[in-house]
């Protein structure tokens, strides 16, 4: 009897775990698109010296959100993002 819960409990785990990666696949990638807008967004008010330094790790982040090393590339693109948002260091007069 002990043997045939288990078969049916692993089964069932068997049977869940593609949902549950494909729902992660999912979240990565609108994690990876909700970073590049909130980049996108920050760039709009960022200095031009604060975005040459952040444009290569956005684009960085963008090709390896889209190569699936989602984690990689959330980390550059919040990355870039830190980068921007900093306020740039404007010697006073």
């Amino acid at each position: 009897m002990k043997l045939r819960h288990t078969i049916i409990a692993a089964s069932a785990m068997l049977a869940i775990s593609p949902v549950v990666l494909a729902e992660e696949a999912v979240q990565a990638t609108q994690d990876c698109a909700a970073l590049q807008a909130q980049f996108d967004q920050a760039a709009s008010t960022a200095t031009a010296e604060q975005l040459s330094q952040a444009k290569s790790a956005r684009d960085e982040g963008e090709k390896l959100c889209k190569e699936g090393k989602t984690a990689e590339g959330a980390a550059k693109l919040k990355e870039a993002i830190s980068q921007i948002a900093v306020p740039s260091q404007q010697p006073s007069s």
